[in-house]
This record gives C-alpha cells, sequence and structure tokens, in this order.
C-alpha cells in the first residue's frame, strides 16, 4: 500500500509543505510536484481579494507571491530528489491592464522569469487577433502544446504550437496532449481567428494519446483549456444517467453550467476517452480542493479557481517498478489549492522586479476618478444594477432607441463610492466596439424571444419596458413591450446600439449576421468608453431597474403583439 506523506517539515512562508527529507524511504515511488496555473487574465499584479470581502479585502501578492512559492517547493524538492513540473492551461494574459495594455508581453515575461515547463492556449488568448497569439507564444521561452489547433488551409498544427510533448523524469516518461476548447470557435470574432481550425475534443486526444504511448510514454497527461463543471456531483450524475442537472442551460459567457461552449466538459471528455492518467483543465474557473478522479476510467483532474488568486499544487506520486500514478499527495490540509495571500507568501523581489515596471506603467491612467457611484452595483442577470447601467450608458452615448448588452460581457461589480477607470476596465475588460443597427420592429423582438426561449439567462437591454410569461410556447412569451414609452411596432425601424460581439452572432444571436451590411455603422467607440461617458455626465449614478424585464406569469398578450412577427426558424 502506497503511504500518502503527512509529515510536516519547516514551513514554506506560513504554508506547509508535505515533501520528504532526504534520504526517506520513499517506498520505491517518485514523486513529482506538479505546480499549474489557468485562467490567470493577466492578475500578475498584487489586489484585493475582493472576491472574499468586498469591504474588507485581504491583499493578493500576485505572480511575485506564486514566484516565492514555486521557488520554495523546488528548492525543497531538489534537496528530497523529487521533480517538479510547472504548466498553464490557458487564458493567459487578457483581463487586466498589465496585461492588456502590453498585449500579453509582460504576462510572458514574467512566465519566463519563473520558468514554466510549457502552456496551452486558452480562448481569451485570441482577444487581441491571432497575430497577437502567434507572437507571444514566440516570446515564450517554453512550448507551446496544443494538438487541435489547426490551419484551415493545411489541415496541420499552427507552426506555433506543438500538438504535444515527451517528458522524462529519472526514467518514466510522461506524454503531454495539449488541448483548447473547440468552442473558441464561437467565443471569438472571425478575424481574430482567421484561418483556424479548432477540432473536436476527443478524437484528438485519442489520436495523440496513441501516438505518445507507442512512442514509449507510460503516463499520459492531459494539459487542457477545458474544465470541470461547477457541481461535481450534478455533473457526475448527468453522466451516469441521471436527472438533467437544473444547472445545464444556455451560456452567456459566464462560467456554472455543467456543459462548456466545446460541447462537453473536461469531466465529460476523461470519462469518454479512457488512457489518461491525469488532466489540469481550465476555462470554467472553477477551483477543486482536490482532484476530481473518474470513477471508471481513474484520471485524476485538477483545475483553480483562475484570475491570480492561487497557485495549483499537487504532489504525484509515481510507482518507479510499474511506472504507474498510484496516488497523489497534497501539499496542506487546505487541499491542493494554494491562496496567495501576501502576508503568508511574502512576494519573491526578484520576480517583483519584473513586473513592476509594467504594472506602473499599465496602471498609471487607471487610478483617474471618473464618477461617483450613489449605490454599489452587482453583476448578473438582465435586471442586475451593473448590466442596467452598461445597456443604459450605451444608448444614451448614441440617443437610440434601445440598446442590448449579453449577461456574460459585464464581468464586475462596482461599490458606491468614487468610480475608477480601473473600475470601468475591471467589468468591462474585453474592448468590444459597439455598432449602431438599424432593424425593425420584427428583429427587436426575435432578439428578446430568443433570449426568453428555453432556460435561457436572458438578454440586458434599455430604453425597453417589457414583460413575459414564461409559461407561454417559446418565442412568443412577451406579453407587453414598449419602446420609448410606446407599443412596440413590427413595422417601424429603431435605432439600436449593441457590441461587436452580438453582431457577429454571439450568445445565441446567429440571425443577426444576415442584417444586411448597410443597415450597420461602425462606431469606433468601445463599451467602456460608453459607460466612462455616462459616469462622468450623470455622477452620482443611480441606476434604476425598472419595468424594462418583468415575469409576469398568467398575463394575457397584449393585442399589438399578437401581429405576425419573424418567429424563430
Amino acid at each position: 500500500m502506497i503511504r500518502l506523506l503527512k509529515t510536516a517539515l519547516p514551513l514554506l512562508l506560513l504554508a506547509a509543505l508535505v515533501i520528504p527529507v532526504p534520504g526517506a524511504d520513499d517506498e520505491g515511488i517518485m514523486r513529482i510536484h506538479l505546480m499549474w496555473t489557468n485562467d490567470l487574465h493577466g492578475h500578475i499584479a498584487p489586489e484585493e481579494a475582493r472576491f472574499m470581502n468586498p469591504d474588507f479585502p485581504p491583499p493578493l501578492g500576485g505572480g511575485a507571491s506564486a514566484a516565492a512559492y514555486i521557488k520554495e517547493v523546488r528548492a525543497h524538492a531538489e534537496a528530497a530528489g523529487d521533480e517538479v513540473l510547472l504548466v498553464d492551461v490557458g487564458d493567459m494574459f487578457q483581463g487586466t491592464p498589465i496585461g492588456n495594455k502590453t498585449k500579453g508581453e509582460a504576462v510572458i515575461k514574467y512566465y519566463n522569469a519563473i520558468g514554466y515547463d510549457f502552456a496551452v492556449p486558452g480562448n481569451h488568448d485570441f482577444d487581441m487577433g491571432r497575430d497577437v497569439t502567434e507572437a507571444r507564444a514566440l516570446q515564450s521561452n517554453f512550448p507551446w502544446v496544443c494538438a487541435n489547433l489547426i490551419e484551415t488551409e493545411t489541415g496541420e498544427p499552427v507552426s506555433w504550437v506543438q500538438p504535444t510533448l515527451m517528458l522524462e523524469f529519472q526514467g518514466i516518461k510522461i506524454g503531454v496532449v495539449g488541448i483548447i476548447t473547440p468552442g473558441t470557435a464561437s467565443m471569438s470574432f472571425p478575424e481574430h481567428i482567421e484561418g483556424l481550425d479548432f477540432l473536436p475534443m476527443p478524437p484528438a486526444v485519442i489520436k495523440h494519446r496513441d501516438q505518445l504511448l507507442d512512442e514509449g510514454a507510460d503516463l499520459i497527461f492531459l494539459a487542457i483549456h477545458e474544465g470541470l463543471p461547477y457541481d461535481p456531483k450534478e455533473g457526475w450524475k448527468k453522466i451516469a444517467g441521471g436527472t438533467e442537472s437544473e444547472t445545464d442551460q444556455e451560456q452567456e459567457g459566464t462560467y456554472g453550467s455543467n456543459h462548456s461552449y466545446g460541447g462537453m466538459n473536461l469531466m465529460e471528455l476523461v470519462h469518454e476517452v479512457p488512457g489518461i492518467d491525469f488532466s489540469v483543465g481550465g476555462h470554467t474557473h472553477r477551483g477543486y480542493h482536490e482532484p476530481w478522479i473518474d470513477p471508471v476510467n481513474h484520471t485524476m483532474v485538477f483545475e483553480s479557481f483562475g484570475n491570480g488568486s492561487s497557485i495549483g499544487h499537487a504532489i504525484l506520486l509515481i510507482d518507479r517498478k510499474t511506472k504507474t500514478l498510484v496516488g497523489y499527495d497534497k501539499p496542506h490540509d487546505r487541499g491542493t489549492l494554494i491562496t496567495l495571500f501576501e502576508d503568508e507568501i511574502w512576494p519573491d523581489p526578484e520576480i517583483q522586479a519584473v513586473i513592476q515596471p509594467y504594472h506602473e506603467q499599465a496602471e498609471a491612467e487607471m487610478n483617474k476618478v471618473i464618477g461617483t457611484s450613489a449605490v454599489s452595483m452587482v453583476r448578473g442577470g438582465p435586471t442586475s444594477l451593473m448590466g442596467v447601467v452598461v445597456a443604459d450608458a450605451m444608448r444614451e452615448y448614441f440617443d437610440a432607441d434601445l440598446s442590448f448588452q449579453n449577461n456574460g460581457g459585464v464581468r464586475a461589480n462596482i461599490s458606491a463610492g468614487d468610480v475608477t477607470s480601473r473600475d470601468i476596465f475591471s467589468v468591462l475588460p474585453f474592448g468590444n466596439e459597439l455598432v449602431e443597427v438599424r432593424m425593425d420592429g420584427r428583429i427587436v423582438r426575435r432578439i428578446i424571444e430568443r433570449k426568453l426561449a428555453g432556460r435561457s439567462g436572458g438578454i440586458i437591454i434599455s430604453g425597453v419596458k417589457m414583460e413575459f410569461d414564461p409559461t407561454r410556447p417559446d418565442y412568443d412569451r412577451v406579453v407587453t413591450l414598449e419602446i420609448g414609452g410606446e407599443p412596440w411596432d413590427p413595422d417601424r425601424t429603431y435605432k439600436v446600439i449593441m457590441t461587436n460581439f452580438l453582431m457577429e452572432g454571439n450568445s445565441g444571436l446567429h440571425f443577426l449576421t444576415s442584417i444586411p451590411p448597410d443597415m450597420v455603422t461602425p462606431t469606433q467607440i468601445t463599451t467602456a468608453e460608453s459607460l466612462e461617458h455616462y459616469f462622468a455626465e450623470n455622477s452620482p449614478v443611480r441606476p434604476q431597474v425598472g419595468l424594462r424585464w418583468v415575469e409576469k406569469p398568467g398575463q394575457p398578450q397584449a393585442e399589438y403583439l399578437k401581429k405576425p412577427y419573424l418567429p424563430e426558424s
């Protein structure tokens, strides 16, 4: 029987590491300290952990604290004769000022300084275009691994990634298969991924798993930008034939469903494809303090919450004689996720010096106060105060009849008080541009009905009073609809503001791509710019939800809504 060591050695920056002293009886076990990041999104600078306490957030040390932890693990592992493997599985740089304003250069320079072994690209790594993604891969001092990222023209992997990687530790070979979620194709602007294909996951994993085994791999490591479900019990229940999870519903760019944009989540993938010994996932931002282990294939799967709040660390236990993975240990009693509290893991000064110049440059303009909020605004759903303000800002900037914003595009909350450029960036980090669209009332209603159908999460609207009955048939649930204080008119042409993300047909609005180009006017104004303008002009801002999205079961439908309109086909 393999003994999972619980020996406490000296504290590692106040976090206890479970590493045996040199020369201890290892019972024929080789230990690999697997450390990983996923969904970092550029969070390498120090910041506050508002997700823990929005009023008194503890400080996080960022990338420099992660570096201190990694260095200490490496030092202890070397003394004990253990191995260390440090990986990232995608969404590396987009999402913070330091990441966006340097187009990821600062993040990759940080990765180089720490010494990552390899990385897998994520869908958001294409948010600035494939040229930027390629430049970051070529800047890296480590390989990018991805087996299902293909050039459309040639059918071959892109030149700046490699499909697989063979690692060797003390005579044991670990074959790595890298995978990006195929949902990248539907979550990215077409011009950002032009000429690229994202192949289905199972065939790609099977093909390269078998190739690596033929080349002598003892173990298979799936490094993947795809994640585990929010609720593992519900996720497994669905796989095992239980009742469909209530959380399995249409995605809106948010995380939490048991399914992902890629068509299946990581739990489903490793259950369908045997022969994977362990996996690190991402994309869903769902942290697991203990790995999920498939009951049938015994694949061990890890994932962290992302956004730089923690680093993952598990100690893999490999039998030297059989060359098999026989278990794992965790570095402390809280599990495999190390929260990077600055007062527990003091930032490494060498790595801090790498980050600091980029941080200062990016942050200089982010502290500017642009307005005030009279109340705290929380995101989440079509009637959230944060979403309402974003949609109102879009409409007001262009004096439009109405505006639409998808729920998932609003990414953070704003507290009452001063509002800075940093706050605006946190809410709207994607740089989406606004477009002005002339559309008739039929298309306006079709958008609303589409986002009411089934168990959709809805859509944020402004300039609209709308009531609906969820018990009515799909695509005929609206019972009252007013735009600009007047009843909806199917034949009227409305001036509508929405993001280019929606106009590309995302969030289930595929039919918008059929609107004639001469009815669509790019504004070259970003959603964030419209929100900054709104705060500058209307502070203190006190949003009102009003009657823009009201559920009225059993209410009769207004006569004017019974006129024919373009239904969902």
